[in-house]
């Protein structure tokens, strides 16, 4: 990977090289857990902390033939992986499993992917009965039954429906209606005009003729229909909202009564009629798009329709047809768009696509590998970054004291999950068997969209969990006002019980700090204490937020991971908010948790105030192909990993401190 410097922290920093603060030696203590050996000392630490830190681990790890990106979070996922592997080819080896049991929903999907034998054999024959069903369709009164099937089935149509909380009433379900529609990742790869999408928009078009040419078009007809089915998407992608526009809460919260849109030509209650469903309102998230739709529905020819949905589903289901299905797809939607050159084993992705029983993986995961022990650190470390917050609010000088009460109480309210559910769900109706890879899939997606639909109406249940416990992420929920952590990224080098606690608040306890400041961010920040979207704060303060959060948006508009590709500090706002937020508060809860001890020994040469922003910058260790880059900056909130590092210390002084170097001019400090 090319490295490319930073000059707002060159400019920012003069290094110091010899004033680095120490701590007397002591008693043996934990391993640091940081390779220092792989430390580039070519680089200051305050000139790019990114590259100090991550250089020496790039050399020693190339990316992987069949991955895009590399990095700490890979291998620990690819680890997990492995231990998922291990335990569906066991599940997969047992006969006559208990029907309904997550033992035997996981090892029967499992073997069904794993049967290559099987799925060459079947050929394009799975897909024949659906496309064949939408071939019937004999007038436009049937196109807005048929998008709610292809819903059902798992593909896309220009209509996307889910339930989730009313955000401005979250005791209860509520059904949102979007945009959907595209076959590339988001709108811009239609829109832009660059030579390096013009080069994808004719890469895309190859790929749709090869796809219809392996479900049985001639070349003449995959050629003309690959334009009819371009020139829909094209359309949908000019009228939908940017996913800039889609950060703020309030412009996709627009309730809506069924009756407005039958009035701009689109008769939504036939969708609603074939799922089952009867909403009177809805929340609307891009209205003006919905309203559209309702012209272009009459515009586009009903046979064009035909051709753009046949596509669709021969787009969604090719990852679970024969091989020459899944490497057409390969080859343009995962090489082309991401970079991978070669593609996973088939074991990994089948495993990838299971998410459906992700909560079932997750059961046997923690049986087998998580610790309790784990869990009562974890609230040790969550309590005092907690602490840290609280202290922090109370101190800022850009906030009353009227907002900052209301900021104590959305703290105050807080909850957290911790390593797996308490109740796990019940799946004991879903009927999957080893026969049919194809069929499970349509099953397992057709129960998963009508779980959803039920709840529509119904009370929320805030003991949900949104992600399986085997999964290495975390995420804070804004209208639960908590924050979850999963077993699976309880591990080094997130968190290690054998390593010195520095190390592990920089990690981890960055994280936790990450998910709790996205309660504050510029989106989770106009949620209150119970979740609602509800404005509680002054418009003095609000405006003295966002002057500093604009200033965030400047900082990240000017880094530049390819020549003239440059980051959205707009889209990735609340991600760069939640990075400072995060390693802020791990720093003072460590200096917080450690204040009664003495005599904190250096570790390889660091104290342990720079064992925390090290813990921090291990995590991001990693590196990315430039394809993976280009559409990380199109479609990803998150900014890549170097400026997940130097974007944040830039702005710490207390990180300037401990590695010695002339104190930052002016830095954003928000939390």
């Amino acid at each position: 990977m090319k490295n490319f410097l930073i000059p707002a922290i060159i400019a920012a920093a003069t290094c110091a090289c010899n004033s680095t603060p120490q701590r007397p030696e002591n008693t043996p203590v934990k391993y640091m857990g940081f390779n220092a050996a792989q430390i580039d000392s070519s680089v200051h630490a305050c000139q790019n902390f990114f590259q100090f830190t991550a250089n020496g681990w790039i050399a020693d790890n190339p990316i992987p033939a069949t991955e895009a990106r590399w990095g700490q979070f890979n291998l620990l996922a690819e680890r997990n992986k492995e231990r998922v592997k291990g335990l569906l080819d066991s599940l997969m080896a047992l006969p006559n499993l208990t029907k309904g049991s997550q033992a035997q929903l996981i090892g029967d999907l499992y073997a069904s992917g794993m049967d290559s034998v099987a799925r060459e054999k079947a050929g394009a024959q799975p897909l024949a009965s659906y496309l064949d069903q939408i071939d019937k369709m004999d007038g436009t009164g049937s196109l807005l039954p048929t998008w709610a099937k292809l819903k059902k089935w798992g593909v896309q149509s220009p209509l996307g429906v889910y339930v989730s909380p009313d955000e401005k009433n979250v005791t209860q379900n509520i059904l949102y209606v979007s945009q959907s529609g595209l076959g590339m990742p988001d709108r811009d790869y239609y829109l832009k005009t660059d030579s390096a999408s013009v080069a994808l928009q004719a890469a895309y078009l190859v790929h749709i003729q090869t796809m219809l040419k392996l479900a049985g078009h001639s070349e003449d007809q995959a050629a003309a229909y690959s334009k009819t089915i371009y020139n829909i998407e094209y359309r949908l992608a000019e009228q939908q909202m940017s996913r800039t526009a889609q950060r703020d809460p309030n412009a996709v919260y627009n309730p809506m009564e069924r009756t407005q849109l039958a009035k701009a030509g689109l008769p939504i209650g036939l969708y609603f009629d074939e799922l089952g469903i009867a909403p009177k309102t809805f929340i609307a998230q891009q209205p003006d798009y919905l309203k559209f739709l309702g012209k272009l529905v009459k515009e586009v020819p009903f046979n064009d329709w035909k051709t753009y949905m046949q596509w669709h589903v021969i787009l969604a289901f090719a990852p679970q047809l024969s091989s020459e299905f899944e490497a057409a797809h390969f080859d343009f939607q995962v090489r082309q768009i991401k970079g991978n050159k070669e593609m996973a084993p088939r074991w990994k992705r089948v495993q990838d696509a299971m998410g459906g029983l992700s909560e079932q993986i997750g059961f046997v995961y923690v049986k087998r590998y998580f610790p309790e022990s784990s869990k009562e650190k974890i609230l040790e470390m969550v309590k005092y970054i907690k602490d840290a917050y609280s202290a922090r609010i109370m101190q800022l000088n850009w906030m009353s004291n009227a907002t900052k009460m209301k900021a104590a109480e959305k703290l105050d309210a807080f909850t957290y999950k911790i390593g797996y559910p308490d109740q796990w769900k019940d799946y004991s109706d879903l009927d999957l068997n080893r026969a049919s890879y194809f069929e499970n899939m349509r099953k397992l997606t057709a129960y998963k969209s009508e779980e959803n639909l039920k709840k529509l109406g119904q009370p929320v249940d805030k003991s949900e969990w949104y992600m399986g416990a085997h999964i290495v992420n975390a995420y804070y929920n804004p209208v639960f006002n908590e924050i979850v952590f999963p077993a699976g990224i309880l591990q080094a080098p997130f968190f290690d019980p054998n390593v010195d606690d520095a190390l592990n608040y920089g990690a981890i306890g960055g994280v936790i700090g990450h998910e709790f400041t996205h309660g504050f961010d510029d989106q989770g920040s106009q949620y209150d204490a119970q979740g609602n979207l509800s404005n509680w704060w002054t418009a003095e303060d609000r405006a003295a937020f966002e002057q500093l959060a604009n200033r965030i948006v400047e900082q990240y508009n000017a880094y530049e991971p390819l020549p003239g590709v440059y980051v959205n500090g707009q889209l990735t706002l609340g991600e760069n908010i939640a990075d400072l937020g995060g390693l802020t508060l791990a720093y003072h809860a460590y200096m917080q948790a450690s204040e009664h001890k003495h005599n904190i020994p250096l570790i390889d040469g660091f104290t342990d105030q720079q064992r925390v922003f090290l813990g921090w910058a291990q995590v991001w260790q990693s590196h990315a192909t430039e394809a993976y880059l280009r559409n990380m900056v199109l479609t990803d909130p998150h900014s890549p990993a170097q400026y997940r590092v130097n974007g944040p210390t830039l702005n710490i002084p207390e990180f300037y401190q401990a590695f010695g170097c002339d104190l930052p001019s002016n830095p954003v400090v928000i939390w």
